[in-house]
């Protein structure tokens, strides 16, 4: 991808996390056109109509196209062109919504404060200017509307060569309090070609922890409803079509971490009534066996599962952990107790298969047994057995296969548990499996970083530092990927990794530094981090998925705990809690002392 222009106060590079300028603009992408999708699936034959779900802006809400000359439009691979040199009379252009779906009139964006309006004025971003990448002939009007659809700013943009180039137009953000849509349109007669629009945010001066906390918490906090209480499985989709209940637990506990001083991005306040609300929701939904379904969907004024998804366990035990782990931060000991009450219900016996171990769950008839059990070694199978420890302190599940062997390398799998407990920071042998965590968690880190040099030793992810062989959407979005540092010619790097293993990072002015390269080539915009990228450069995914969001936000947020040197809250509540102890006592009979990072 291009490096985009430093205009504006600049992205200084950093060799130390307090080394950031007071204030900086980085371009945020509404939309680059290049074509990172199946056509079939996005733009529906024959039609200028969209699939939403898989069709989406860079700032996680939808598009389409308007005007009398819209058909005229071309989707080419990077870029998209408009032939009205025939045209004497008509437009044709692409709107994109700021916020939200643009049904949705409720959401918009302040330009004054341009992230979710529950994170602190401090901690916002002022939207200052808007950047268009187009060649060719004639006018095209950029303009901005409020939910009214009337015009809050617009600008034209006079091309006369075949070359493209970029043009930058200030706005005043005090003037645009409820952005709606940005559009673009072809003025009659004009034969012209986009391949991008931009917005140049005002960053808040923060280090780059600070920052890279802050933009992970942004990131999920757009998937949340602050309406219904769950976390959409993505930010561009509606509203109660698609809720996952393990990211809906992540984002509760983010929240809280984001209330710790250390952070401040939100207050106490709210942290404290989001997980009042999302307690409330989720424990209207129906279980089976006690297991809350992974997807959820609103039907009338209720939730229930979602149609072809199933009750699962490891979700359960991420959302409670969650929970458990976010109400003790926040003194709120009732719901502490209700989440414990509720894992000690769970029919745990009823779960088990022939050789031992837990199945993932009930399909969606919540009554069939799933055939797969969590019998291999990672951070999955341990968070599920950490939640029928809460229920039954004396278990003895089987061994794990491939004892501290993460399966394919797959990067996520050595980490997850990490997101929630302290203990797997100690190279002491667990008592379950006898795995050295710290150790293994290393070795696979030194394996991520070594796989794209040696694989691909002249590309710009090489080139860069950029690493994460793991799991997540695939090249198109429309598709699970799994890679890792075991499977051969692997070409597509899930970055949540890097977040994931921050504290793993010996020296974090290294890691300070990928990130002000990765955000210099678009892959650590505004907005977060882009779900996937190409080691070749050539194409990124910048879904705004709420899974590895959750994941990214909470690995910041032990990353900013660590190097600010405070206690880490999260960290601090798994150790106090009794039910947690005596879970953790399958793996450590005894306190181990972390060193993690050192």
């Amino acid at each position: 991808m291009r490096l985009l222009p430093a205009i504006g106060a600049a992205a200084v590079l950093c060799t130390q996390a307090a080394a950031q300028p007071a204030t900086r603009l980085v371009w945020q992408p509404v939309q680059e056109y290049f074509i990172h999708r199946d056509e079939t699936q996005q733009v529906l034959a024959g039609t200028k109509r969209l699939n939403s779900f898989t069709a989406y802006t860079h700032i996680g809400s939808d598009f389409g196209f308007h005007g009398p000359a819209e058909h005229q439009i071309e989707w080419l691979t990077d870029e998209i062109v408009v032939h009205l040199g025939q045209e004497p009379e008509s437009w044709a252009g692409i709107w994109h919504s700021l916020a939200g779906q643009v049904k949705n009139e409720k959401r918009v964006m302040d330009f004054m404060r341009a992230y979710p309006e529950q994170i602190t004025p401090g901690h916002q971003p002022k939207v200052t200017a808007v950047m268009l990448e187009a060649a060719g002939r004639g006018k095209i009007k950029l303009e901005i509307k409020s939910p009214a659809d009337e015009v809050r700013w617009g600008r034209f943009v006079d091309l006369n060569e075949q070359n493209y180039r970029m043009s930058v137009h200030p706005v005043s953000p005090e003037t645009i309090r409820d952005g709606k849509v940005i559009a673009w349109t072809a003025e009659p007669g004009a034969e012209v070609k986009v391949s991008g629009l931009w917005l140049g945010l005002e960053m808040p001066g923060l280090p780059w922890d600070a920052h890279a906390f802050l933009t992970s918490y942004a990131k999920i906090a757009r998937c949340y409803s602050l309406d219904t209480g769950f976390v959409r499985d993505r930010a561009h989709i509606e509203e109660g079509a698609f809720e996952s209940v393990s990211a809906t637990g992540m984002y509760v506990l983010a929240s809280a971490a984001a209330a710790q001083k250390a952070a401040g991005v939100v207050s106490p306040d709210y942290a404290r009534w989001v997980l009042a609300r999302t307690h409330e929701a989720v424990g209207k939904l129906k279980t089976a066996r006690g297991l809350l379904p992974h997807f959820v969907r609103r039907q009338g004024n209720a939730y229930q599962i979602h149609p072809g998804t199933e009750y699962s366990t490891v979700d359960t035990a991420i959302y409670m952990q969650s929970m458990l782990l976010a109400a003790l931060m926040l003194d709120q000991h009732t719901v502490a107790e209700e989440i414990v009450n509720h894992a000690q219900q769970i029919e745990f016996d009823l779960m088990r298969l022939p050789d031992g171990h837990l199945s993932h769950g009930y399909e969606e008839d919540g009554v069939t047994l799933l055939p797969h059990g969590w019998q291999d070694w990672g951070g999955e199978t341990t968070l599920v057995m950490l939640l029928e420890g809460i229920a039954n302190p004396g278990h003895h599940p089987p061994p794990m296969r491939r004892p501290g062997k993460a399966w394919q390398g797959t990067g996520f799998i050595p980490e997850l548990q990490s997101l929630f407990h302290p203990d797997f920071d100690s190279d002491e042998p667990d008592a379950h499996d006898g795995v050295r965590w710290l150790s293994v968690r290393r070795a696979m880190l030194g394996a991520q970083r070594a796989y794209i040099p040696k694989h691909w030793p002249h590309s710009p992810a090489a080139r860069d530092g950029i690493y994460g062989l793991s799991a997540g959407e695939n090249r198109h979005g429309n598709g699970y990927h799994v890679g890792g540092v075991d499977l051969p010619d692997q070409k597509l790097i899930h970055p949540h990794y890097i977040l994931m293993s921050s504290t793993l990072r010996s020296k974090p002015d290294e890691l300070f530094s990928l990130f002000d390269r990765m955000e210099k080539a678009g892959y650590f915009p505004p907005w977060g981090l882009v779900e996937n990228l190409d080691v070749d450069g050539r194409g990124y995914l910048p879904m705004e998925g709420a899974l590895n969001a959750g994941f990214e936000a909470l690995g910041a947020y032990h990353l900013l705990a660590r190097t600010r040197g405070v206690p880490d809250a999260i960290y601090a509540a798994s150790l106090k809690s009794p039910h947690l102890r005596r879970a953790m006592q399958l793996f450590y009979p005894r306190v181990v002392k972390t060193t993690a990072g050192q």
